[in-house]
């Protein structure tokens, strides 16, 4: 018993001695294997040696051309494939742990902040490996870096650029009135424009549909009383919550104390999506493709 306990202690076999005992068995020969292994033929032919003495067993017939395996042989070479390619992954696997793939994002200003960071925090959890580089942008720069390729993808509002490359729809949202929790409209299941004459309006100046909103309004003969403008969408909910006015804001946008309202005569949407390059497309990208699709925006 102590002779094969101390067999079991000295038996080590190393990672660079499959490796060429490999090279030996798939070039079919000492020299060539050598070559592959970029090391001395001396070399390998040592390294084989002490994993026969400590197998106790020969590997290889070596009186024939080229070079095979024994019945042994074949055991250990389909067993050091086995290792060598878990080793492989596993080393792989860490050298992605310590230098994580980057995926280059670039998202609309005009997307509800609490929503874009729910997206972006769920995403981090459930890929660690994968890092994410943000951006904020208009529709049109976005577009812009997206061409010269300083983005992978970005999530935006889909117009006539969206042609240009390949997309995923996200959803689709009406324009509605955001008014506060206590205006005389919030328990209202919908307004129409002629109630909104005199009420006090925030400007969103960096509305997506601003032109859109404005035909209408003339088309209506109306003129909105605005007490308030800013490119800051959050302060204008909050400035909607505290009374100051009344705004329209796509309707993925909420806010406490603050309540949407559907506007029967305004019909206007925006479709929200990601765009990226085709010659773009890999595993990264659309794991986040597809993990934006299943996150719910009307939270």
């Amino acid at each position: 018993m102590m002779a094969v306990g101390q067999t079991r202690y000295r038996f080590r076999m190393e990672l660079h001695q499959i490796r060429h005992f490999l090279a030996v068995v798939e070039t079919g020969s000492f020299t060539k294997g050598a070559q592959r292994a970029a090391v001395s033929q001396s070399a390998i032919s040592h390294s084989i040696a002490r994993l026969e003495a400590e197998l106790d067993v020969k590997l290889l017939d070596r009186q024939r051309t080229p070079v095979v395996p024994t019945a042994a042989g074949m055991r250990v070479l389909a067993a050091g494939k086995t290792i060598l390619y878990a080793w492989n992954t596993v080393k792989a696997e860490l050298q992605t742990i310590a230098a994580p793939k980057l995926l280059k994002l670039g998202v609309l200003q005009t997307l509800s902040s609490g929503q874009v960071s729910k997206l972006l925090s769920a995403f981090r959890r459930a890929n660690p490996e994968v890092a994410i580089e943000v951006s904020d942008g208009t529709s049109e720069r976005l577009v812009k870096s997206l061409q010269e390729q300083k983005l992978d993808t970005i999530l935006t509002i889909f117009d006539s650029d969206a042609a240009k490359f390949s997309g995923r729809v996200l959803f689709k949202e009406p324009y509605v009135l955001a008014v506060p929790e206590h205006h005389r409209f919030a328990l209202r299941s919908a307004v129409k424009l002629a109630d909104l004459l005199n009420e006090p309006f925030i400007a969103r100046t960096r509305c997506d549909k601003d032109h859109e909103l404005g035909s209408l309004l003339v088309s209506h003969g109306m003129k909105l009383r605005v007490v308030y403008k800013t490119d800051q969408d959050d302060r204008a909910l909050a400035l909607v919550a505290a009374g100051i006015g009344v705004a329209f804001v796509p309707a993925h946008f909420s806010a406490p104390a603050v309540r949407q309202v559907a506007v029967s005569d305004m019909a206007i949407m925006r479709t929200i999506g990601l765009l990226w390059s085709p010659e773009r497309e890999d595993s990264d990208l659309e794991e986040f493709i597809k993990f934006a699709e299943s996150h719910d925006w009307m939270l």
